[in-house]
């Protein structure tokens, strides 16, 4: 599947899958490339506002998050072996990582590490190497911004 080697750009997107983009125009590009894929419905019943996200999982490797109806987040992941415009990937070295980009900092709360560049790595812990690289839309950087919904 040609999508799993795909660049990730940050506040961009994956190939032709564009952040912000429509639930139904990412599925219509996941079937014409013959990419199976399966649907979660996270209610989010008790948050203020409660807006429903739909999840697109594509087996090991790449998570799609819609809010909306508008694709929000592009979590990638396991058999992922696309990369960042830097270099940065799946699998390698988390030191290797940080020395190109020196922006990458540590979160205690969400226990990653956050760029200043537009996307988060997740480590792990075994092996010391990236474990997962996540792209989202701007307002993301603002929780005040991002959960008004009105992007």
């Amino acid at each position: 599947m040609k999508i799993l080697q795909e660049k990730l750009t940050p506040f961009i997107g994956i190939g032709k899958i564009k952040l912000m983009s429509l639930l139904d125009d990412v599925k219509k590009i996941l079937k014409d490339n013959n990419v199976n894929f399966t649907i979660e419905y996270q209610s989010n019943k008790g948050c203020n506002p409660e807006v429903p996200w739909i999840m697109l999982h594509i087996e090991n490797s790449i998570t799609l998050s819609f809010a909306k109806n508008k694709l929000w987040e592009i979590y990638c992941e396991g058999d992922f072996s696309g990369e960042l415009p830097n270099g940065i990937k799946i699998g390698m070295p988390l030191d290797e990582a940080l020395k190109i980009d020196p922006s990458l900092k540590f979160d205690d709360w969400n226990e990653e590490f956050e760029s200043s560049e537009g996307y988060w790595v997740e480590d792990n812990l075994d092996d010391n190497t990236v474990m997962s690289i996540t792209i989202f839309i701007k307002e993301v950087l603002d929780d005040d911004t991002f959960f008004r919904y009105e992007w």
